[in-house]
């Protein structure tokens, strides 16, 4: 187990835990977590093994980063948010603990990926570790991005490695989740990219059933990136399942 390093936003009690994608890492949250952190909700944002702050680890299986999580970010949460890994970490944990949040919003996350897939985002992120494109690089190839998303994310990319990109899907030869995230007696809401999303409508319909918990929507004009891409409907969402507003037929 890897003690993780903590970002915390906010002074009230801390009831939301961000876990970021792969090659991210806690502060690339800080838009959507000062926000949030504004009204009665603090949030933890733990960079995970390998990135950021955190120590390397001697394997990089979804399990090894779930662990670490629940160990240093014990729940129970009011709401856990992941993207991208950050979701798979999520159902996993959630998998492994039950008990460990009362509801999961789930951001293109990667947990239904074929070989083709995983093999594209392998070459995609290991060459991202070992070549980081520039802040304005970043921008230019996300125009919806805020200037500090790029700040944020060109330093997390220099804190990790190709290395551990390169572990992390090779030891993970499968992310197939569907039946873990099913099993999650909480709710799961999933937010879908528009563009080129990792997790698609399909993929919900395969995995949704008449007693899931769970709901799903496309956000529109996104990329995978959704949080950065349009932050204000990841809070909204956010505050609506931490409230009396969720689920939306209860609204």
């Amino acid at each position: 187990m890897i003690r993780l390093h903590l970002h915390s936003f906010g002074d009230d009690l801390v009831s939301v835990l961000l876990l970021h994608g792969l090659g991210s890492a806690g502060p690339v949250w800080s838009r959507v977590a000062e926000v949030l952190a504004d009204g009665d909700h603090s949030c933890l944002a733990p960079d995970l093994r390998g990135h950021g702050e955190s120590p390397r680890a001697p394997d990089y299986t979804l399990d090894g980063y779930a662990e670490d999580v629940i160990k240093t970010c014990s729940g129970p949460w009011d709401l856990v948010v992941g993207h991208s890994l950050g979701g798979a970490v999520a159902v996993r944990a959630g998998a492994i603990d039950p008990d460990f949040a009362k509801a999961y919003l789930l951001i293109d996350p990667a947990i239904d990926l074929n070989a083709p897939t995983i093999a594209q985002l392998r070459l995609d992120l290991v060459t991202e570790a070992e070549d980081p494109p520039s802040v304005d690089q970043l921008i230019a190839d996300h125009p919806k991005w805020h200037t500090e998303d790029a700040v944020r994310k060109h330093a997390a990319v220099l804190a990790t490695s190709g290395d551990v990109m390169a572990a992390t899907f090779d030891d993970n030869p499968e992310w197939l989740l569907g039946s873990e995230m099913n099993a999650i007696n909480a709710p799961v809401h999933i937010l879908g990219a528009t563009l080129e999303p990792l997790y698609a409508r399909a993929d919900f319909e395969r995995h949704n059933r008449p007693d899931s918990t769970l709901t799903f929507e496309i956000v529109a004009e996104t990329g995978h990136s959704i949080y950065r891409d349009d932050p204000g409907t990841v809070i909204d969402r956010a505050r609506a399942m931490l409230s009396d507003r969720w689920p939306p037929s209860a609204a």
